[in-house]
């Protein structure tokens, strides 16, 4: 059996090798993007693996469909870079991995929560410059707060989980709540959570309905000071005016971790290059904490992501079916 992977990282490249020979799969190896033309990497492959800067449209389809390919693996949780219409008229069935890692995007939020808490990016800052003086004001304590999560799905539930640890009160919203949350959340609207939570914390998957949520008019309906932590995707924030709320003092911090059409920049080197000037606005604040989309990357769960994807084509193979499958 021959798996042709896309997108390969060299930190990825002795793990996946390793599983692949354990499990019997020939691997075909590009660290370049999925294209057109370099689908024909892909012949004689019953499946692909890539990753979100690898895009499945209607000309990908149809290059890896005709390339012979009836399996596409996606080593992530999210799949809006998957057209599933295009990927279905094409003969291609595609998997996400749902679940990698109990703890490596929860343990980023509350760090980078705790972080903005306690002004760690302007006290670093300081001491780097031999300012040893105390900040400018005292740190609130994140069990004295109430915090909002977005969505409560298996990341969202145990960041709901690693609050109440801290003893904060937690908020939750999200259209399908969870029976198992009594006593850890409390349910309420979208628009109770932007009124009451005094931090947000985003879980939640990008749709039609998410897109965007984060804009000038819910800003508004939130608390003054409301810190925002992003660790799910770009697309939910409109982040010009979030910087706009930070500068006017009406948000009181943002740590994020993805971006809008991130593929453009991420995993790159770009020092010394001119940036996109929102994104360049937020560096620039001592409130503002930005990393290049490592949340989940810890050793559990890139290798939690490897055995997942080996185990959906497993199944694809040995089923027909595979219970991470994409559907519309």
């Amino acid at each position: 059996m021959k798996l042709t992977v896309y997108d390969m990282r060299e930190d990825e490249a002795r793990d996946f090798a390793e599983m692949a020979v354990e499990r019997g799969v020939e691997l075909v190896i590009s660290s370049g993007r999925l294209t057109p033309e370099t689908a024909s990497l892909a012949r004689g492959s019953k499946a692909v693996a890539l990753v979100a800067a690898s895009r499945i449209d209607e000309a990908n389809a149809r290059a890896l469909s005709g390339a012979g390919v009836k399996y596409v693996l996606t080593r992530s949780t999210g799949w809006d870079h998957i057209d599933l219409a295009a990927a279905a008229k094409y003969g291609l069935r595609c998997a996400n991995v749902p679940v990698y890692s109990q703890n490596a995007v929860s343990e980023y939020a509350l760090m980078s929560l705790l972080a903005l808490l306690r002004d760690v990016k302007g006290s670093v800052r300081r001491t780097d410059a031999q300012d040893f003086g105390l900040p400018g004001r005292p740190a609130r304590e994140l069990g004295e707060m109430t915090v909002g999560v977005f969505g409560t799905g298996f990341i969202g539930s145990r960041t709901a989980r690693l609050l109440r640890g801290f003893g904060a009160r937690v908020l939750a919203y999200t259209p399908h709540p969870r029976p198992e949350l009594e006593g850890v959340v409390e349910y309420v609207s979208r628009a109770e959570l932007f009124r009451q939570s005094e931090a947000i914390i985003f879980h939640c998957a990008l749709t039609e309905e998410t897109r965007n949520v984060v804009n000038a008019a819910g800003i508004a309906s939130m608390r003054d000071g409301a810190i925002l932590v992003n660790a799910a995707r770009g697309e939910l924030f409109d982040y010009a005016a979030v910087l706009a709320a930070l500068r006017s003092g009406k948000l009181g911090g943002l740590a994020a971790d993805v971006f809008p059409n991130e593929t453009s920049f991420i995993r790159k080197n770009l020092a010394g290059q001119e940036l996109d000037p929102v994104i360049s606005g937020l560096l620039a604040l001592d409130n503002v904490l930005i990393t290049p989309h490592t949340a989940f990357y810890t050793a559990t769960a890139v290798r939690g992501i490897h055995s997942v994807t080996f185990d959906n084509l497993r199944e694809f193979l040995e089923t027909g079916r595979c219970k991470n499958e994409l559907a519309k």
